[in-house]
């Protein structure tokens, strides 16, 4: 099996039309069948199901799209990455980091910073769930990883760059705002109905902070991101619990619909991480920048 053999499976598997996927890849159509018919021949299975009028991938053909599809990634990062050595600090850096305000708007800053003194270094950022980083540097989709209190995995280094308190928004019209603390007591929160963050390990830990108390939490919805959070509690939905600083959803210091305290009693903090694959090396440039981000104040 060849990379052009990855080449030409891809091709057809996005157009799902032999013809047009031959006129984009500049060969002719029997040809291009033929190849397809020895990679088939090769893996011992149907890549595609090919019935009058009707092209489809077979489940093995989607399997194998996937995998294909990393792999022309990687050659793609490959080339890129050897053809910019020995350029100085001229190349493009892949960073996987997490949905939610503080994270993008620190990553912002940096390469507003970085990008001031190396203008010719290009940035890609991917944003997803914790789960899909740790997938990503695993399978070599990106340089490194920002996220927010990721477990433990093989393979994968850590470092902190920073912590946040947990904060609570909580609608203007909940009583519990009675009072003009600073801060929220979490014991004082348990009476309403909470929005929490749908990863369970967060739900593992708010509940680990009533360990000592007889009420369990009224959890009345999940949330996947900081807006759907603060949109949730605008609405009276309930008081949301979201791991980090989440002013920035708000147009002004002073919000019409919410109020954001940081929880204390117990004072959690949320650790920001920079990820890495232990096995691989990073490009200069990456590696540059990577140094940059860890050198600031936060």
């Amino acid at each position: 099996m060849e990379l052009r053999h990855l080449q030409y499976f891809y091709e057809v598997s996005n157009e799902m039309n032999f013809t047009r996927a031959a006129e984009k890849l500049c060969i002719a159509q029997p040809p291009l069948s033929r190849q397809i018919r020895d990679l088939e021949e090769e893996l011992g299975v149907q890549l595609f199901e090919r019935r009058p009028h009707f092209l489809g991938l077979t489940p093995e053909g989607t399997v194998f799209r996937q995998y294909a599809g990393q792999i022309l990634e990687l050659a793609d990062r490959a080339k890129e990455v050897v053809r910019e050595m020995g350029q100085g600090l001229n190349g493009t850096i892949d960073i996987s980091a997490v949905e939610g305000g503080s994270t993008q708007r620190m990553l912002s800053k940096w390469i507003k910073e970085f990008s001031e003194t190396h203008p010719a270094v290009r940035f890609n950022i991917w944003t997803g769930g914790s789960d899909e980083i740790v997938t990503r540097l695993r399978n070599g989709l990106c340089d490194f990883g920002i996220g927010q209190d990721i477990r433990a995995a093989a393979g994968i280094r850590s470092v902190i760059l920073y912590r946040q308190n947990w904060t609570a928004i909580i609608p203007r019209s909940c009583p519990v705002l009675s009072d003009e603390q600073e801060s929220i007591d979490i014991m004082d929160l348990l009476p309403y109905d909470l929005i929490i963050p749908m990863r369970d390990d967060r739900l593992d830990e708010i509940n680990s902070w009533l360990k000592n108390s007889e009420t369990s939490l009224k959890v009345r919805c999940r949330y996947a991101n900081v807006r759907s959070a603060y949109e949730l509690a605008r609405q009276g939905v309930g008081i949301s619990l979201y791991p980090g600083d989440a002013t920035e959803v708000t147009d002004s210091g002073r919000d019409r619909y919410v109020v954001m305290k940081p929880v204390r009693n117990p004072k959690r903090k949320v650790a920001f991480m920079m990820l890495f694959n232990e096995s691989r090396i990073l490009s200069n440039v990456a590696s540059e920048f990577a140094k940059y981000i860890r050198r600031q104040e936060i």
